[in-house]
């Protein structure tokens, strides 16, 4: 058995080399930003070092304690000035004077850190003060604080710019998620058999495609399981329909024998009652030869009739039925109907027949209505009956659903399987207080010439 890997979650995925690049892209940002900062203080550094020993090597005024204290305010540096012979004369910090010449750029002088610069003066020897060297101080202090404060902005420019990047991605990546859960569980459904709830996503990305192809293969897969419960359905109803066949026939062999002598013996022949008798036996006779075709597999051979012809023996064999139930049975047809016929007419009258019978069974007002539309024939019946459970409202075409305790709910299968023979439709709806089954079925247009 092949090992689950375990669970990594996407968003983590997405999250962490984003993230660990975010981090190298700060790192690298810190080092970059304090590279330059550095040059730009340097540059900085030289630009202020140039500007002040251009302004006093070649100075006329004496470089007393009062001038170098007033160029130390305004330069933020300190100074120190030295003779010929290097040593100190003047210097800016606080009083102290050096003992000798500081030596080197980087310097301390009494705790104090200096980064030092020194230009010699133009005319020592002419010069009032003979001031022969002048040493600038920079304090290291000063200069780092600088430093950070130019490498401040563009680190935190890059950070935020990558803080923003990455709330950005978190955003979408949760977003991402959320979807491919969605999808995960749609997914999930259809694998428990759940194949109509959709996923609800308008993103017309490839998610969105791949939630529209989920629901594509929910839909084909409701189609084939409805198709494979039908077979399955209908393998059972052929099984059923074999053995009551067998039985029934039996039956009504006996019976017609039976109501034939007694047809012979009465002394009655134009009796009502007997030949209602002997027409329902035929009708039943009829139903069990189709049903033994059902059972074994085969097809009856069309035979085509008049579907005015039809309807009227449907009334003269269904009304005296209704009239003994104490049914109000109505008839309605279309005339013009006369001029086309079905082109199996007892497959048609037995469809008719189940979903009169079901009406009956149902109310104790029935009406049939046969209306030609479109080149096609639209018997509605309708009763006013309780009307159709809501349990049983997507399967009440299916074999063997019913809602009489004696029922087989076989009448409305057979009803669609002739719809589908025929290549027409039945429906139902409910309007009101009636039930309307509608059965709709293609006609042949009649030949009078050869009628």
């Amino acid at each position: 058995m092949k090992q689950s890997r375990p669970f990594r979650s996407l968003r983590l995925r997405l999250l962490a080399p984003i993230i660990a690049t975010a981090l190298v892209a700060a790192g690298v940002v810190a080092l970059v930003s304090n590279e330059l900062a550095s040059r730009w203080i340097s540059d900085e550094l030289e630009a202020r070092f140039l500007g002040i020993e251009q302004t006093l090597s070649d100075s006329r005024f004496p470089l007393n304690q009062v001038v170098l204290q007033s160029l130390a305010e305004l330069t933020q540096t300190e100074f120190i000035t030295l003779d010929r012979e290097g040593q100190p004369q003047q210097s800016t910090l606080e009083g102290t004077i050096p003992d000798q010449r500081p030596a080197g750029e980087s310097i301390t002088i009494e705790g104090r850190r200096f980064f030092a610069r020194s230009f010699s003066t133009v005319g020592a020897e002419t010069r009032p003060d003979s001031v022969f060297e002048v040493i600038v101080l920079f304090d290291r202090i000063q200069i780092e604080a600088d430093r950070k404060r130019a490498a401040v902005l563009p680190l935190v420019t890059g950070l935020s710019t990558i803080l923003a990047i990455s709330t950005v991605t978190l955003l979408l990546t949760s977003r991402l998620v959320r979807r491919i859960g969605r999808l995960q569980q749609r997914v999930e459904q259809v694998a428990d058999g759940d194949f109509h709830s959709v996923v609800s996503d308008a993103g017309g990305d490839e998610i969105g495609r791949l939630g529209n192809a989920v629901d594509s293969m929910a839909r084909q897969l409701s189609v084939l399981w409805q198709k494979v419960n039908r077979q399955q359905g209908e393998k059972l109803l052929h099984q059923v329909a074999g053995g009551m066949a067998h039985q029934l026939r039996n039956s009504l062999t006996g019976a017609r024998m039976a109501v034939e002598l007694h047809a012979a013996d009465c002394p009655s022949r134009d009796d009502e009652g007997l030949r209602i008798a002997i027409d329902q036996i035929e009708s039943a006779e009829d139903y069990v030869r189709r049903l033994l075709l059902v059972a074994s597999g085969r097809q009856d051979e069309d035979r085509p009739m008049a579907g005015l012809v039809c309807l009227h023996d449907l009334q003269s064999s269904l009304s005296p039925i209704a009239k003994h139930l104490r049914i109000e049975l109505t008839w309605n047809f279309d005339e013009a109907i006369a001029d086309h016929s079905i082109r199996d007419g007892p497959t048609w009258v037995a469809a008719i027949t189940n979903m009169i019978q079901n009406a009956m069974q149902a109310g104790d007002k029935v009406r049939v209505d046969a209306r030609l539309i479109d080149q096609q024939i639209r018997v509605t019946v309708s009763d006013n009956g309780p009307g159709i459970p809501e349990t049983m409202i997507d399967d009440v075409f299916e074999p063997f659903v019913t809602t009489k305790p004696e029922g087989m709910g076989l009448g409305l299968a057979v009803v669609r399987r002739a719809a589908e023979s025929f290549g027409g439709a039945v429906n139902w709806k409910r309007t009101g207080q009636q039930t309307e089954f509608e059965l709709t079925v293609p006609t042949l247009t009649i030949d009078k010439t050869q009628q």
